[in-house]
């Protein structure tokens, strides 16, 4: 499936929903009209709404006293000229830890050469001030994107529990690379704010995490602090993935043409779709408008434009249920990302549209 990455980022901004019933009828609102496919989202402590779109655009939706209204226009903070393709361009955004003072957000990109094309791959850090992002500070720009390869550059971007930023990048549709620990693509990579390689990652040196990855779109952390990706596989075998540090995953040896996959290398995945539904952003919902969700997972199934609903057993390692979720008024409401907002609200966008889910 060709979709561009998404982020469900994990800082934990201070609750300020209005007091709901829980018992209620599930309600749907349209929040946002795009332009462009929205590849990732997050959330500032005050409530503020943060997206970016494929095609370099960076937007903020400003909350009042804690609520996004329908009425409150976005405001495009910044427009990065971006390789954008099929599943290249701005792909992955995190605000700082410390962004209700520093103003600091991350953005991953594909940079454009002068025809348009990819020509490498940078994380970024820029400054919030007023209505516009500045100070650009490139991070990492040792990433490889080629006009050759345009597709599998993965991109979810996500702030850790730990303050470390992971980023998911993909194969870039060159099989040997993800199974090789020493190469970049086909990896979950870990990096220190400035850039730096953090002291304890498992192979050291190396920003590489995890790997064995082929064409991954989701990252988020459990109430437990777990882990977990979502995969796309090529013709069959989709994955859902805990991620442990230094694990591979197996992709670069499995037969292209093979379904479903050998299973005796890799880590094995938590759940597998051999009809592939293309997982893409995922979250684990914590707030109060949906109880029948507390603390489980969601995720966007792009092929169908679902939004499912996975709940895992008590260690994390295998789903024991999972369903279909109706969202009112909207028949395709997930494609790319969602996330759990702190104000209780789960938001989704299909390529229209921002919306959200509660009561």
């Amino acid at each position: 499936a060709a979709l561009a990455a998404c982020t469900s980022a994990v800082s934990a901004p201070e609750r300020t929903a209005s007091p709901v019933d829980p018992t209620g009828p599930l309600v749907s609102q349209s929040i946002v009209p795009i332009d462009g496919v929205v590849t990732g989202l997050d959330f500032a402590a005050n409530g503020d709404l943060f997206y970016i779109t494929q095609n370099g655009g960076v937007y903020r939706k400003a909350a009042v006293d804690g609520e996004l209204q329908n009425d409150e226009p976005p405001r495009r903070l910044l427009q990065l000229a971006v390789a954008e393709g099929t599943e290249t361009g701005l792909l992955g955004l995190a605000l700082a830890g410390d962004f209700a003072d520093s103003g600091h957000l991350f953005l991953f990109y594909t940079v454009a050469d002068e025809a348009g094309a990819p020509a490498g791959a940078r994380l970024e850090r820029y400054t919030l001030q007023t209505n516009q992002l500045t100070a650009p500070v490139a991070i990492v720009t040792n990433l490889p994107a080629t006009a050759e390869q345009q597709y599998h550059y993965g991109g979810a971007l996500q702030l850790g529990p730990d303050g470390r930023l992971y980023l998911i990048f993909g194969d870039r549709n060159i099989l040997p690379e993800a199974r090789d620990p020493s190469t970049l693509p086909g990896s979950i990579l870990r990096y220190n704010v400035d850039g730096s390689i953090p002291a304890d990652n498992p192979f050291p040196g190396s920003p590489v995490y995890a790997y064995g990855i082929r064409n991954g779109f989701g990252l988020a952390w459990d109430g437990a602090g777990r882990l977990y990706e979502t995969e796309n596989g090529a013709s069959c075998d989709d994955e859902l993935n805990l991620i442990l540090p230094g694990a591979d995953y197996g992709w670069g040896v499995h037969p292209y043409d093979s379904c479903p996959y050998p299973d005796d290398t890799g880590q094995p995945p938590v759940q597998q779709w051999t009809q592939i539904i293309a997982p893409a952003g995922l979250t684990f919902y914590d707030g109060q408008r949906l109880p029948e969700f507390a603390g489980d997972l969601l995720l966007c199934a792009f092929n169908q434009s679902q939004l499912r609903h996975l709940e895992l057993n008590e260690a994390g390692t295998e789903v024991v249920r999972e369903e279909i979720v109706t969202v009112p008024g909207i028949i395709d409401p997930c494609r790319v990302v969602v996330r759990s907002g702190p104000d209780g609200w789960l938001y989704m966008a299909n390529g229209r549209m921002i919306h959200r889910l509660g009561r």
